[in-house]
């Protein structure tokens, strides 16, 4: 509750369910110093038209669970089933090997759904092929600590979180831990003099403990009511959840891609580090939605 974002944060309210759509497949638009096309990400010839030979830094995304949600049906597509999902996510993964940076970062949010009692294994399977049969470093698992809606299920406790891997094509990867320390009265300091310094966060009682600034852990805490676009689309995160990696893994003026950029977080995240966005979006739809928000951003 409380007055609506304004300013940098102000999101773009859902289009009305008859309100003409003026993006068209196929079309690459300008918005600003970024681009958005109109297209399906696992096609790699729209790769070329967008990235036009640049590099990503940060290739950061939430794709389409399978046979979950409903998406914009006008668009083509259509949910994929669980034991179908790697086979359609190949040519995608590919795309991005092609048109990452050498020390870049691939970032995959997603979080299978559970189905007649039990949580599917589609996910699972995704992370093992990367690593397995794509030859994908399997840098890390993260987590996104999000505080869902109240809800009760007869088996099983709320969602409260949701995984990001981290994918790399080397072991080598640009690393900016600095630009998302924090102060803390509770590091642990790794000076030779004990000075003031950053280190991890440690417990209070822990002997030893000064004041400094903190690495975070691999436990990001965002909630979902951050986000003002929660009602723009059917599975949008807020845009300080790929504005963390951005700033962790990019330096000002590098490329940021999202393969499925839905209502626009990420390219919003780009713009408010000094980044640079390309983003992917099948639906006519939702590149309106897109449009929109960063004509109001």
């Amino acid at each position: 509750k409380g007055d609506p974002p304004q300013g940098e944060d102000a999101g773009a309210e859902e289009l009305p369910p008859d309100a003409p759509v003026v993006s068209r497949a196929g079309e690459v638009y300008e918005l600003g110093p970024h681009r958005l096309v109109c297209g399906d990400s696992r096609d790699a010839a729209t790769w070329a038209r967008l990235m036009g030979g640049a590099k990503a830094n940060v290739v950061f995304t939430s794709p389409p669970y399978a046979s979950q949600r409903k998406y914009d049906e006008s668009s083509g597509f259509k949910p994929v089933p669980p034991d179908e999902y790697v086979a359609w996510w190949e040519p995608l993964q590919a795309c991005v090997r092609e048109h990452l940076a050498a020390d870049g970062s691939f970032f995959v949010n997603i979080k299978a759904h559970a189905e007649d009692g039990q949580r599917h294994l589609y996910v699972f399977d995704l992370v093992a092929a990367h690593a397995r049969r794509w030859s994908w470093f399997f840098k890390d698992d993260l987590v996104w600590f999000k505080r869902s809606m109240p809800g009760e299920w007869p088996d099983r406790f709320r969602n409260d979180w949701e995984p990001v891997f981290h994918f790399a094509p080397s072991k080598a990867i640009k690393f900016r831990p600095m630009n998302v320390v924090h102060e803390s009265d509770a590091c642990r300091s790794y000076a030779p003099n004990g000075g003031r310094t950053f280190g991890g966060n440690i417990g209070i009682g822990d002997i030893g403990h000064v004041s400094g600034l903190a690495r975070p852990g691999n436990v990001i805490e965002i909630s979902t009511r951050e986000n003002p676009d929660g009602n723009a689309h059917s599975a949008a995160f807020p845009p300080r959840l790929p504005e963390f990696f951005v700033k962790a893994f990019s330096d000002a003026g590098d490329l940021v891609v999202d393969p499925f950029l839905g209502s626009g977080s990420t390219l919003i995240a780009a713009a408010k580090t000094g980044r640079v966005a390309r983003g992917f979006e099948i639906s006519p739809r939702y590149c309106d939605v897109i449009r929109r928000r960063w004509t109001k951003y």
